[in-house]
């Protein structure tokens, strides 16, 4: 069985209030829920305006830091591993790369 990798385009581009974190995790969890593949890809802002730092992002004013630690936590109590994909990022993503989730194993299988 090998993995597959796509964006998550289904999160929202405008239609949520980019401080509307509740509203961006549920999104991101009906797109990891609609994805049927071990690898899933979602650009770097709309992970951070789901999970946002405290701290402001050190690059941009258009999205925040993202909290790694409250998504990693978030993703594997939905079955999912998360990780920076700097490997992904365009030119101008060097310090926003996408990020991957990945399916974890399930316990049932």
């Amino acid at each position: 069985m090998g993995s597959y990798s796509a964006s998550l385009e289904t999160l929202p581009g405008g239609a949520h209030s980019p401080r509307d974190s509740q509203a961006w995790q549920h999104a991101l969890a009906l797109a990891l829920a609609a994805h049927h593949s071990e690898d899933a890809l979602a650009h770097y802002p709309h992970v951070a305006f789901a999970f946002p730092s405290p701290s402001p992002h050190p690059y941009t004013r258009a999205y925040p830091l993202l909290d790694y630690r409250e998504l990693k936590e978030w993703a594997s109590t939905r079955g999912w591993r998360v990780r920076p994909a700097p490997e992904r990022a365009q030119a101008d993503e060097k310090y926003s790369p996408p990020v991957r989730f990945t399916r974890l194993p399930s316990r049932y299988h």
